[in-house]
């Protein structure tokens, strides 16, 4: 199993790229750990299991938890509204709870949908507090508990409720209460300035090759987004979790329950966790992404698996690997897709630019017989396995599925549960 992870990595990766950081646990037994690719491109550094990422959106359970550990306390109860103690925050008459902040149901606002927000906002100096009247004023998007939408300004929110209701700063809080008791020696809040041994640096591809990842105020990512840590740490962190060494048992299995809507309707996200089921293997799994990074985190507790990946190349389909990876562990045979020859003709009718609320915006193009999926710096490559399907890169986990074809088009496709609609036609531009 381990030759074959090694191999599927070497696959993915370019001579001289970035990389990653890798770590299987079974039964709490690390059984893997190593490290792929470079932490500096111009210095030539290799990554190891000792490097440090950015944990990007990882950091969520973190906050998520230190959330629990205050109301372990009794200062604070899932079901407070937000203004208890954020009193001077304006909810437009909605009772918004720390519960809907916890599982982005709040319909807040979230900072990183703000128009001009990675050209303009997240470059500048600016400190958490000042960040919130950025969006603090703006209409909610919808009704608290109507509808599940990924908000990193509830959980930047929640990072000022720790402050408030602790008296330390966030990532001191984090510190004291979760780093230093568990031992978790490689992790931080990155905030600016601070010399971090053995940090790995971030990188974008671009067509002319691989350049330093933007800058990125790590004041602003904050408790979404802004701790940094190693795979070793990584599992240190979820072995203490599911032994009882930070919170109960109970609090822990309250966090890793489905959402459920205002309507009834589950949403496999629990408090900072997705919740998953795999090949009919169930767990709790979270991604991260910020600039230069790309990270995963899984554990299925039934088969006693864990794995955390942590990756410098922000292109890097860190999932698909994820749960390539996963696939191997549980020793889930391979599946050979079987490919199908579309015309340029048919291939134009699905090309077009796609959105969805919760994802964002999408541009699918011809690609010689292929299309190809581009969302933000992420680019993904599509076979057709049929007149209107599609697999990813490959790989049979990732089936698309094309539909309501009028007006020379196709006008929705679903990828993973999710519905995307077209919003405009252009399939004589994307083409290539």
């Amino acid at each position: 199993m381990l030759d074959s992870v090694d191999a599927l990595i070497a696959d993915k990766l370019k001579p001289h790229s970035p990389g990653l950081a890798l770590a299987i646990a079974k039964n709490g037994e690390i059984i893997h750990r190593k490290g792929y690719g470079l932490a500096n491109l111009e210095w030539d550094i290799p990554i190891t299991p000792d490097t440090v990422f950015r944990l990007a959106s990882i950091t969520k359970q973190f906050t998520a938890v230190a959330i629990m550990l205050l109301q372990a306390q009794g200062k604070i109860n899932l079901d407070d509204s937000l203004t208890r103690f954020l009193p001077d925050y304006p909810t437009s008459g909605h009772e918004v709870t720390i519960r809907q902040l916890l599982n982005h149901t709040s319909g807040i606002k979230s900072y990183t949908d703000l128009p001009g927000f990675f050209e303009k906002i997240s470059t500048t100096a600016i400190t958490p507090p000042a960040l919130v009247e950025h969006f603090r004023n703006l209409p909610f998007d919808f009704k608290p508990g109507a509808q599940w939408q990924y908000n990193n300004s509830a959980y930047h929110l929640l990072g000022l409720i720790i402050e408030k209701l602790s008296g330390v700063s966030y990532g001191e809080f984090i510190k004291q209460h979760i780093f230093e008791p568990l031992g978790m020696q490689h992790s931080y809040y990155l905030d600016n300035e601070p010399i971090i041994p053995r940090r790995a640096s971030g990188y974008v591809e671009t067509p002319d090759g691989f350049l330093n990842a933007p800058f990125l105020n790590m004041q602003i990512p904050y408790a979404a987004g802004s701790l940094g840590s190693t795979v070793d740490d990584l599992l240190i962190w979820n072995q203490a979790l599911f032994e009882g060494r930070l919170i109960s048992a109970d609090a822990l299995a309250t966090m890793h329950q489905p959402t459920i809507l205002n309507d009834g309707t589950p949403y496999p996200y629990g408090l900072g966790w997705s919740v998953i089921e795999y090949r009919g293997h169930r767990g709790v799994q979270h991604s991260g992404g910020i600039n230069g990074f790309n990270t995963q985190l899984m554990h299925l507790p039934a088969d006693g698996l864990t794995i955390a990946l942590l990756c410098n190349w922000n292109g890097f389909n860190t999932e698909q690997t994820l749960f390539a990876i996963a696939r191997r562990a549980l020793g889930i045979p391979e599946v050979t897709p079987t490919f199908v020859t579309l015309s340029a003709e048919q291939l134009d009718q699905f090309a077009g630019t796609y959105i969805d609320n919760r994802v964002g915006k999408c541009e699918i193009k011809r690609a010689d017989d292929q299309l190809e999926l581009a969302v933000g710096n992420f680019k993904f490559t599509w076979r057709a396995t049929g007149a209107t399907s599609f697999i990813e890169d490959n790989d049979p986990d990732y089936p698309i599925e094309f539909s309501d074809f009028r007006d020379g088009h196709y006008h929705h496709y679903t990828l993973k549960g999710i519905t995307f609609t077209r919003t405009g036609q252009r399939a004589e531009e994307l083409a290539t």
